[in-house]
């Protein structure tokens, strides 16, 4: 089961995405403000991007697979350019999930029939290798007993976990998580971070992801990077980032999270 899901790459010297110069307008609303926004994102790297509410952290989630357009700047995945308008941008999203605050499942569809939904319309897989996926994907979550089960029979946590394994189905290259716990009470939250920490620690997935979970970003994140009205104000390490905070809007955010805590 592990070998099936594991991610070594090639090259894990290129960057998987990186991202130049974005910039994001609603109308007069700059969301990442010019110059814009510059990074790289290598293979296996685990990226976490902290901020307040409105900081720019789900647009540039969103922008980097192209759910929305970016006004300007470039994306590549794999050094080709995804922000060019004449690539095929769901060939490219095959290899990047997106798992979103709200589960985002089919509630008339079972945990099986959620699952095999995109491998069959999306991947025109064999019902035989479907339900093979489904069986991997949910023993890797740890909730193959609900495989006939409704989402509206399950918890929360056990609701986002359906929607990592219908993810992790499809054997994305990336995975982008935004703010996957939000929406969630405190004590289904570990389930699904729990969950994640295996995504890095068995399989090596790269990872993207926007959260307010200090100790988990703490524990697992290669590279921190924080976000402040349009723009990233400091990136570092997560050593430096969370115990000695070089930045004064970095250390009040912070604080804030903390005392919420």
């Amino acid at each position: 089961m592990t070998e099936q899901l594991k991610h070594d790459h090639k090259f894990a010297d290129s960057p998987l995405i990186e991202v130049v110069d974005l910039c994001k307008s609603f109308k007069e609303f700059e969301a990442i403000k010019p110059p814009g926004v510059s990074l790289k994102i290598m293979p296996q790297e685990v990226l976490v991007i902290i901020g307040s509410s409105g900081s720019g952290k789900s647009t540039l989630l969103r922008c980097m697979n192209r759910l929305i357009e970016p006004t300007s700047g470039q994306v590549f995945f794999e050094g080709v350019e995804i922000t060019d308008r004449t690539i095929n941008i769901d060939e490219v999203r095959r290899n990047i999930g997106m798992v979103f605050q709200q589960f985002n499942l089919f509630l008339h569809l079972t945990v099986r029939q959620n699952i095999a939904l995109p491998l069959k319309k999306v991947l025109n897989l064999s019902d035989e290798e479907i339900e093979k996926r489904i069986k991997t994907v949910l023993e890797t979550v740890n909730l193959y007993d609900k495989v006939d089960n409704y989402p509206g029979e399950l918890s929360g946590g056990q609701q986002q976990r359906v929607a990592i394994a219908r993810v992790l189905a499809m054997r994305p290259k990336l995975i982008f998580f935004d703010e996957p716990t939000s929406a969630l009470d405190p004590e289904l939250t570990g389930e699904v971070l729990q969950v994640m920490k295996r995504l890095v620690s068995e399989f090596h997935y790269t990872l993207v992801i926007v959260t307010h979970e200090i100790p988990f970003a703490k524990e697992m994140a290669t590279r921190v990077i924080f976000m402040d009205e349009g723009e990233i104000i400091y990136r570092g390490t997560p050593d430096v980032v969370f115990d000695k905070p070089p930045n004064d809007r970095l250390k009040k955010f912070l604080s804030k999270i903390l005392e919420m805590g």
